[in-house]
C-alpha cells in the first residue's frame, strides 16, 4: 500500500518453539486491538527466515533516551512525558496487556512532541526463554521492578514501578538503582531505597518527590493501584 512501516524483528534465538510462536500471536493480537494515541498499535505479525516480526506504524521522531542522553527534562516536561506515557498505560492495561519493558528507549517522542508507547507486551516473549537476568542488559535491568528480577509474576503495578524509575531519571539525570554489575543492580533494586529520594537530599520538589517515592515502593500492594491512579497523581501535581 506504499506505506511506511516499521519492522521489529526478533533476534533468531527468540520464540522458536511452536508455544511461543502462539503466544506472541495471542500478545499480537491483543496489542492490535489497542487504540490510543499514545500507543504505537502493532499492524500484522509475520515470520522471514523462519524468525517472527511485527509490523507497526513508522513513527518520525526520536526515543526518549536519545532526548535525555545529554541533559534532564525540566519538571514541567517529565510531567508531560509522565502524563501521556501513563495515559498509554492505562489503556493497555484495560485492555489486557501489561507492557512489561517500559523504558526510555520504548518512548518515542513524535514531531507534534507527542509521546508514543511502543513493544507492548513483548516481555512475555523474552521471560518465556528465561532472560529476565541473563539475557537483558544493565540498561534494561534498572527498569524492572523487584518481582520481576526475582521472576515472580508481573501485573500492571510492574510497570508503575518503571515509570517511577523514568520520572526520576527524567528529574535528576540519574538512575535509581546502578551497579558495576547485574547482580548489583538487582540488590539495588530489591532492598536499596534511592538516596536522592530522601526528603532531605532530594532535588525534586516535594509533591513530584511523594509520587515518585509511592510508584518505587518494593511491596507492590503500596504503589500506585492502577496506572490510572498514577496519572491523576501527575495530573495534580503538573
Amino acid at each position: 500500500l506504499r506505506r511506511k512501516v516499521a519492522l521489529k524483528i526478533l533476534w533468531p534465538h527468540l520464540c522458536q518453539d511452536p508455544g511461543c510462536r502462539a503466544r506472541l500471536r495471542r500478545v499480537a493480537e491483543a496489542a492490535a486491538r489497542l487504540d490510543h494515541p499514545n500507543i504505537v498499535s502493532i499492524l500484522d505479525v509475520g515470520e522471514f527466515g523462519e524468525r517472527p516480526f511485527l509490523t507497526m506504524p513508522h513513527v518520525e521522531g526520536q526515543s526518549l533516551r536519545e532526548v535525555c542522553t545529554d541533559n534532564r527534562l525540566s519538571t514541567d516536561r517529565a510531567l508531560e512525558v509522565g502524563i501521556q506515557v501513563c495515559e498509554g498505560l492505562a489503556a493497555a492495561h484495560a485492555g489486557g496487556v501489561i507492557h512489561g519493558d517500559v523504558k526510555p528507549s520504548n518512548i518515542l517522542l513524535d514531531r507534534s512532541r507527542k509521546v508514543r508507547l511502543v513493544d507492548i507486551g513483548l516481555t512475555v516473549i523474552k521471560e518465556s526463554e528465561h532472560l529476565t537476568r541473563s539475557g537483558t542488559t544493565l540498561g534494561t535491568l534498572a527498569y524492572m521492578s523487584p518481582e520481576r528480577v526475582l521472576e515472580q509474576e508481573i501485573d500492571g503495578r510492574s510497570d508503575i514501578w518503571s515509570m517511577g524509575v523514568v520520572l526520576f531519571e527524567l528529574m535528576t539525570g540519574r538512575l535509581p538503582f546502578r551497579g558495576d554489575h547485574k547482580a548489583a543492580v538487582v540488590h539495588a533494586i530489591v532492598y536499596e531505597d534511592p538516596a536522592l529520594l530522601s526528603k532531605r537530599a532530594s532535588p525534586i520538589i516535594e509533591e513530584v518527590r511523594q509520587v515518585i517515592a509511592r510508584s518505587l515502593q518494593k511491596d507492590r500492594g503500596h504503589r500506585y493501584a492502577t496506572a490510572r491512579d498514577l496519572l491523576w497523581s501527575l495530573q495534580y501535581v503538573r
